[in-house]
């Protein structure tokens, strides 16, 4: 059988570049087994809405082939040269990597609205660049990226982006050990198995309690699969060894009338009987094909359980080449499994953003018998033609080949090639945005529109978009200048996540505001920072997602938790003010004095605290700015009425007017849906970026309002 090109998580020496073990040897069942892989993660993504654990498949080969290529230097005395085996590497994987990235921005820009447009230029940088799995991961814990609609065409990246940075890892680490065995003349291998078993001890200890922990984290966290590779390492490692063990029995087995199978050399070095090997590879082949199906492979893994289909592979691998006409590799080395082993890499890059953008499109939730035969079907074609258009001859190239710096700068050159319009798509959005923003007092003024006394500008651009854009509105979020330092960066009391503790300077030595609560809170928190600048205040952001300030009432364990620190967080650094939701609108449009209320406005203003005690703003049962962009910004349905509760008088009204001293209330409804409807855009200004949080952008607009209505409540900066 001739050799067949690596695949996804499979790039060896360009001398060598077919699936082997130490001893160099074509493993034809290997280069099945990671067909098989692939096939598994089309089908159940596009069928199944399920992730199958083909990539960990992907991630164990890949590190098994990985140690093989090194193995194979080191036995002959070669240096291990890691800066030759990335040059090798990456001119291999980033070509077919840059055309199905710029491809899929076309599709993007083609399919999805502009307010994911920024989201996946953020990704194509991060897959480019091999970092896709940390950006998915701030993004997936980011409660601020909540929102965002349907997941992104490049999440599948997340497992190459794991992929490239252990092959920029691992060759360091095995030189290491390389150097290390020679100076201490110990054997390279046993040196070698003792650093893999410590990183999988250590990985595989974090990666079950990270998965407990924060499974949406683990997923994608790199340091939790290394223990995945840590195990195909330890394997590519292991098989030689047992191959050579066996091969030097075998002049005693043979003397003592032990008859060998027929078929290939491969088959005749392996120390375990044949009927066991046949068992063993079909065991591993059902295993690996119904871990999916009796897994929660997206719920559960990269803890404990992500060995199944780990040890399914292995299975195979140390079955090996048998010859027998009822085994595994006979089957894994038909044409159709060594076709789909060849376009593998391919198929794993194209049917993601296939299946996403389609569904888009279509506005399906996931994929039926015809249609998802239809989108299989072209991912195999376009795997083809992408295997055979870029993926063989860039391979192939015998220039490039030739030397490890011209591979490199293939690499480089493909990356600085495919960056470029990405980032120049980026910039280009930016730029827009920064012009609009620019012009925004004359064509712009949001809330501003709603005093009585105001007047258009002369140089109003009557034609001038809204503001923020659609492709910015997602991330129109409230932000300080910086993260808390010094004496007011949290201690124990806050963990330290994004913006959970922002302050935008004033004066030295001047008053202090603190704003605490949830992203709600952090919204209109856009209104004071201007206001605080103005005036030299030193304005803190105390927030967290989706929780009230209310230490004194049980809200829910997390939120009750959250409470409690930032009272001590208050206390410790003792604010001239305080910022605070006074009553709070449930999700079904209920409005109820914040819990514990009372308690809080006398605990704060019994040390002298000011408080501005802020009625909750209105909800919505839809997203504004999917409804203009779907039926445009006049269309009714997309301006509802506010909720009837927050029509009423305030719930809060008899406890507040009791707080005669230190206790300001202020209501902006009236500005975010005048007249009681909540329109989607006030003064060419986008109001909301969902259905519960105003954008940061209009609640700017509205400081002037803002600062009148506290002056009424008595409140002087």
């Amino acid at each position: 059988m001739t050799s067949a090109p690596p695949a996804v998580g499979a790039p060896a020496a360009a001398s060598d570049p077919a699936p082997t073990t130490g001893a160099g040897r074509f493993r034809p069942e290997l280069h099945g087994v990671r067909g098989l892989a692939i096939g598994l993660v089309v089908l159940y993504h596009v069928w199944f809405d399920r992730v199958s654990g083909g990539v960990d498949v992907f991630l164990f080969l890949s590190s098994f082939l990985l140690v093989g290529t090194f193995l194979r230097r080191v036995d002959a005395g070669r240096p291990t040269a890691p800066a030759a085996y990335w040059g090798r590497t990456f001119k291999r994987l980033l070509p077919p990597t840059a055309v199905v990235v710029l491809a899929t921005l076309a599709g993007v820009r083609l399919v999805l609205p502009p307010e994911r447009w920024m989201t996946a230029i953020t990704d194509a940088i991060g897959s480019l660049l091999h970092v896709e799995n940390w950006v998915l991961i701030r993004r997936g814990v980011d409660y601020y990226a909540a929102e965002e609609a349907g997941p992104s065409a490049f999440q599948h990246f997340w497992s190459l982006s794991i992929q490239g940075q252990v092959f920029l890892a691992w060759p360091l680490l095995i030189a290491l050990a390389v150097l290390l065995a020679r100076l201490l003349r110990l054997r390279a291998r046993a040196v070698l198995a003792l650093l893999f078993a410590a990183v999988l001890v250590v990985s595989f200890a974090w990666s079950v309690v990270s998965t407990a922990s924060q499974q949406e984290v683990a997923y994608f966290d790199t340091l939790a699969r290394l223990w995945e590779f840590a195990a195909g390492s330890l394997l590519g490692l292991a098989l030689p060894w047992w191959e050579q063990w066996a091969q030097g029995r075998a002049p005693h087995r043979a003397r003592r009338g032990r008859h060998r199978a027929s078929g290939s050399a491969a088959g005749s070095l392996s120390p375990f009987p044949l009927p066991l090997r046949v068992v063993g590879a079909w065991v591993g082949i059902l295993a690996l094909v119904s871990c999916g199906l009796l897994v929660d492979v997206q719920g559960a893994f990269p803890g404990w359980i992500a060995a199944w289909p780990l040890a399914a592979a292995a299975l195979v691998l140390i079955a090996g080449t048998t010859g027998h006409p009822l085994s595994v590799d006979r089957v894994l080395s038909t044409r159709p499994a060594v076709v789909l082993g060849d376009i593998s890499y391919g198929l794993y890059l194209v049917h993601w953003p296939l299946l996403i953008l389609y569904l888009a499109w279509t506005g399906k939730e996931r994929a039926g018998p015809f249609d998802g035969l239809a989108l299989i079907s072209l991912s195999l074609l376009l795997a083809w033609l992408l295997t055979r258009l870029v993926d063989t001859p860039v391979r192939r190239w015998p220039w490039a080949s030739a030397k490890p710096w011209r591979a490199g700068a293939v690499a480089l050159t493909c990356l600085v090639l495919s960056l470029s319009p990405v980032i120049a798509s980026q910039q280009h959005l930016l730029a827009a945005e920064r012009e609009a923003e620019a012009r925004a007092v004359a064509d712009n003024p949001g809330a501003r529109v709603l005093d009585p006394e105001f007047t258009v500008h002369p140089d109003a651009d009557p034609d001038a978009e809204p503001l923020p854009s659609l492709a910015a509105l997602p991330g129109d979020w409230v932000l300080g200048d910086g993260l808390c330092s010094g004496d007011r960066e949290p201690r124990a009391e806050v963990e330290p996540k994004r913006n959970s503790c922002g302050v935008v300077e004033g004066e030295p030595g001047g008053k202090v505001v603190v704003s605490v609560g949830s992203s709600r809170m952090e919204q209109f928190t856009g209104a004071l920072i201007p206001l605080a600048e103005q005036n030299g205040w030193t304005l803190i952001t105390l927030w967290k997602g989706g929780c009230l300030y209310a230490p004194d009432a049980q809200v829910s364990e997390e939120c009750d938790a959250w409470s409690a620190k930032a009272q001590t967080y208050l206390e410790r650094i003792s604010p001239d003010a305080v910022v605070v939701h006074s009553t709070f609108l449930t999700p079904e449009r209920a409005e109820v004095i914040t819990p514990g209320l009372d308690a809080t406005l006398a605990d704060l203003t019994a040390t002298g605290i000011d408080v501005i005690a802020l009625r909750d703003m209105p909800r919505m049962d839809l997203h504004q700015g999917t409804c203009v962009r779907e039926k445009g910004a006049d269309s009714p349905e997309c301006a509802p009425p506010i909720p009837e509760d927050l029509t009423a008088e305030r719930p809060d009204a008899a406890l507040l007017a009791a707080q005669t001293e230190g206790v300001h209330p202020i209501e902006i409804n009236d500005l975010v849906c005048p007249e009681g409807v909540c329109t989607p855009v006030i003064g060419n200004v986008r109001v909301s970026i969902d259905p519960d949080h105003i954008s940061a952008t209009y609640a700017e607009s509205m400081q002037d309002q803002v600062d009148a209505r506290l002056r009424e409540a008595g409140w002087r900066w």
